[in-house]
């Protein structure tokens, strides 16, 4: 009799647990299935629609012992061998309601900025300010400066001597990124995008580029290139787009960019634009 009643309770507490499994078995996937609901991928792929222009010599006139050897070319417009235009920033305008959880954790502590080779790599960069520093180090013989000038925060001008290194704190989301010079090197640039958030994209060599984990619903962002500046076609009018962002992989295509649309002037430049 005890044996019975002790195999029917034995049998009921298995059925329990295997029920209690289920349940949470469900309530977890129920709660994976929501947040991977939040969140969604944009992409797509920048193409230049012509001929690219070839890369000109940049005069090279200072520490020309050292900096004279490189094969110094215009970096204002990149495009690959098959059209992928390059260093093209894409990234939210506006506020984003929320950041994804893994974007916080994954983040590294700073950005850094090489002068190698007599010009600065990468030459195009990002950097989110709450979370990032900017760092630069110089890895030529020969001593290097970094300045740059953020609207509506401090300026920097610094000197970098051989292997030297310095840090800098960005204080100020910027709408457009911001150009690094080398008052030593005047052939010498690029580009640094200030963010109170972290997405934002930046053309690779193919002109693809991906913005993952980013908040479901509509945002506003902005395409920029350095020789033009906001990127203006009838999808993106001054260079600005609204789109609905829905769970998982949202794919824009290939946006191909006339050649004429790199002959006009400027718009938005500069990090005086707002």
């Amino acid at each position: 009799m005890t044996f019975r009643f002790e195999r029917r309770r034995f049998l009921q507490d298995i059925t329990s647990a295997a029920g209690a499994c289920i349940a949470v078995s469900r309530i977890c996937g129920e709660a994976e299935a929501a947040e991977s609901g939040e969140w969604g991928d944009l992409e797509g792929r920048l193409v230049y629609d012509g001929t690219a222009p070839p890369r000109k010599p940049l005069t090279v006139d200072k520490d020309v012992e050292c900096c004279g050897k490189f094969d110094i070319r215009d970096e204002s417009l990149m495009v690959g061998q098959d059209g992928g235009l390059q260093n093209v920033y894409i990234y939210v305008r506006t506020d984003v309601p929320k950041i994804h959880p893994d974007l916080e954790t994954s983040v590294g502590p700073r950005v850094t900025l090489d002068n190698r080779n007599c010009i600065f790599i990468p030459h195009c960069m990002s950097i989110w300010l709450s979370k990032q520093e900017f760092f630069s180090i110089n890895s030529d013989p020969v001593p290097q400066n970094i300045a740059f000038s953020p609207f509506n925060d401090a300026a920097a001008n610094f000197v970098l001597e051989v292997k030297g290194s310095a840090s800098w704190k960005f204080k100020t989301g910027q709408r457009v990124p911001v150009p690094i010079a080398c008052n030593y090197h005047p052939w010498e640039r690029g580009y640094i995008l200030p963010l109170a958030h972290p997405y934002v994209a930046i053309t690779g060599t193919d002109g693809a580029f991906r913005i993952p984990k980013l908040p479901v619903g509509e945002l506003e962002f902005q395409m920029w290139q350095e020789r033009i500046g906001y990127v203006n076609t009838a999808d993106w009018p001054r260079g600005r787009r609204k789109i609905s962002i829905k769970p998982g992989r949202n794919d824009l295509g290939t946006l191909r960019l006339p050649a004429a649309l790199f002959d006009q002037p400027p718009q938005g430049a500069t990090p005086t634009v707002r």
